[in-house]
């Protein structure tokens, strides 16, 4: 049964849906410690992140006093599955997008990376700390001259005594100015993309926030230069043999999380403008009361339904390992794509206070562009699919 938030008006007590999980019953889809996870999270994103986070916002700094205290929770050693933690990217999403992103990185890239294609003393001295969330770090790709052409980077490795010589540069990298970083680079005796852990404190290593973005402006996206930094042969990750067999295996991965953030910000923007239209009082009535704003909440929730139902469907599948690559694209661009869509109709529902930071729809907005473009671009995700559709490949 639909639980309605009641408000005392002038003329009439307003009942609205507040919880966009609740329309079509998709608590129902799930079991119930995945209900625990989004609730604990929705607990903790509600009472210690939504108070202060917008001042991080604003400042474009990292919110350290908020991670902290998400560590207790020791969320990642529960969220386990790709629905656990896609509910716990939703919820915090909620809140601000970059937050969330920093748990994907700290939940899926970085750990994953390691999990996957470590060897066994590379995770005892990593795993659990990162998990912990003892150390912090970043996932390192994507290169000034190399977004989508990610298999046509630069950056190097060269083999020497003990270890390897690592030169280069690397942008747009999350938490790049923390503790460690997965370093994908070109071995010059194969050619091939292999993965190392770097240490951010070691010699050489020098990472440098990116200033003057507008979006996702709590997450630390660095660019960072490695010169002559010498890497221990003990970490390189050796299961990390080639691009395919290391970035792409990773991307997939993750790539099934980035739409729950999304959901996030569609469930964000619904809360909100609920709250706002009717609240909100013009030429006599309740905003929410207008067709025109009825029609547009009325996209809002569907669009989020939709989007529920194809993120869910894939995440069962990944979780089963049946999940195809174009599949996990596809679901990837249709629900960010639909996401800027959604933030702008919140926006506009707002009118001018939809441009204030604490009203979220704005923050939405332009978070829902980064969202929409990391870990592959529509594009090149809708590209993805075709070729598993068409058996042709239309990209390099």
């Amino acid at each position: 049964m639909l639980r309605l938030n009641q408000l005392a008006g002038q003329f009439k007590e307003v009942k609205f849906l507040a919880d966009p999980l609740e329309y079509l019953r998709l608590y129902d889809m799930l079991e119930q410690d995945e209900k625990d996870i989004c609730f604990a999270v929705r607990k903790f994103a509600q009472e210690k992140a939504a108070p202060t986070i917008n001042k991080y916002v604003e400042a474009a700094e990292f919110p350290t006093e908020i991670v902290e205290a998400l560590k207790p929770l020791k969320l990642i050693h529960k969220t386990n599955t790709y629905v656990k933690t896609g509910l716990a990217y939703l919820e915090l999403a909620k809140v601000d997008a970059g937050l969330s992103t920093f748990y994907l990185l700290m939940s899926s890239l970085v750990p994953h990376s390691i999990e996957t294609f470590g060897s066994e003393e590379q995770k005892q001295k990593y795993l659990t700390r990162i998990k912990d969330m003892d150390i912090l770090g970043g996932w390192a790709l994507t290169e000034k001259e190399y977004g989508s052409d990610a298999s046509s980077i630069q950056t190097t490795v060269k083999k020497v005594q003990g270890g390897y010589l690592l030169n280069g540069n690397k942008r747009w990298i999350g938490n790049g100015n923390k503790d460690i970083l997965v370093v994908w680079a070109r071995n010059t005796e194969n050619n091939n993309i292999e993965g190392f852990i770097v240490e951010n404190k070691w010699a050489g290593v020098h990472a440098e926030p990116i200033k003057h973005k507008l979006a996702l402006r709590i997450v630390q996206n660095c660019q960072i230069t490695f010169k002559d930094v010498f890497v221990p042969d003990e970490n390189r990750m050796p299961k990390a043999k080639d691009f395919q067999n290391g970035v792409t295996q990773a991307l997939q991965h993750s790539r099934v999380g980035v739409p729950w953030i999304a959901l996030g910000i569609q469930a964000g923007v619904y809360e909100n403008v609920v709250r706002f239209t009717t609240r909100r009082k013009q030429f006599g009535k309740h905003v929410a009361g207008f067709q025109l704003q009825q029609e547009r909440l009325t996209r809002i929730l569907t669009t989020f339904q939709a989007s529920f139902l194809m993120v869910i469907q894939v995440s069962r599948l990944a979780q089963e390992k049946k999940a195809t690559l174009g599949q996990i694209a596809a679901v990837k661009a249709w629900v960010t794509d639909k996401t800027r869509e959604v933030a702008r109709l919140g926006r506009e529902m707002m009118g001018g206070d939809g441009i204030l930071v604490e009203n979220y729809c704005i923050k939405a907005l332009t978070d829902a562009e980064v969202v929409y473009t990391y870990e592959g671009s529509y594009d090149i995700n809708s590209l993805i699919a075709g070729r598993e559709i068409t058996g042709l490949a239309a990209f390099k």
